[in-house]
């Protein structure tokens, strides 16, 4: 994620292994971090909170484990010399699943710990509308073809876009899936129109890459081929990678909280209609 080992791309096999020590390292000390959190830091707070369930602890290694897959070898290799394809794999799971899970994962009284100095910009950023339009932003201005050939070009930039993806996912997540005291929770149908939203918004760019005939992008037209796939279909698989990946993931989340809001909303009974007793009859 950081700096890889250099390799010739020309020669060397995708499949080759190589160490991301730079990576082992990154997911190590936020995993580490996290257990500082709760067993020695959490006990010197006023009040000390209490510890997070293991599910919710559960949650935020899944999404290291996810982080760590997304950016160490084989996939970050293939998506960096490869394939542009594998590098939207990357984006959907930094973006789609490890940053909610990471989100879900951090009890709120750490986040706030950890976000004292700029709690007004949190405030500004947690708005649904501006999360929404940043993460679109960010979405749409690192796949930039200027961007794209920087990044496969530049170590430091490498990491830094990993980096924004993660602040623009955990951005994009915390009004939907946070919860007080670091964030006023939104009602649900405003987080299942903020994730509508974030279904709709890629259409333009996916549909381009989707039905694209030019391999626009320098570094991955010039790269060498892997399975036989084209430049140019590398782009339209890595559209579609987009549009119906994104969506299937999007969508599942949408349901869910659908589903959750419909089972708790209170039921509203018909009132029966009264029974009357049956008229004696007269034994005649």
């Amino acid at each position: 994620m950081i700096v890889a080992v250099a390799v010739d791309a020309e020669t060397a096999s995708p499949w080759a292994w190589e160490a991301r020590p730079d990576v082992w390292i990154l997911v190590a000390s936020l995993a580490l971090a996290y257990w500082w959190s709760l067993v020695k830091l959490r006990p010197r707070l006023p009040n000390p909170p209490p510890m997070p369930s293991v599910a919710q602890r559960g949650r935020f290694a899944l999404g290291l484990v996810v982080l760590w897959l997304a950016v160490d070898w084989p996939l970050d290799r293939i998506g960096d010399d490869y394939l542009f394809s594998a590098h939207m794999v990357q984006f959907l799971l930094i973006t789609l699943i490890s940053a909610p899970l990471l989100v879900v994962g951090l009890p709120s009284w750490l986040l706030v710990e950890l976000t004292h100095p700029v709690r007004g910009l949190i405030r500004i950023l947690n708005r649904a509308p501006v999360a929404l339009i940043l993460f679109q932003v960010v979405l749409v201005g690192t796949h930039l073809p200027s961007v794209v050939s920087l990044y496969a070009s530049n170590s430091l930039v490498h990491f830094l876009l990993h980096a924004l993806w993660v602040v623009a996912g955990g951005v994009f997540w915390l009004p939907i899936l946070g919860t007080e005291p670091f964030v006023k929770p939104l009602q649900r149908p405003v987080k299942i129109v903020s994730l509508i939203g974030a279904t709709i918004a890629p259409t333009v760019p996916a549909s381009f890459l989707t039905w694209t005939e030019t391999a626009f992008y320098p570094s991955y037209a010039e790269a060498p081929r892997l399975w036989g796939i084209s430049p140019v279909v590398d782009l339209q698989i890595a559209g579609a990678v987009m549009k119906i990946g994104g969506g299937i993931i999007l969508w599942s989340f949408i349901i869910a909280i659908f589903a959750r809001w419909a089972t708790s909303e209170p039921r509203i009974d018909r009132p029966r209609p009264k029974r009357t007793a049956p008229a004696p009859q007269r034994i005649s």
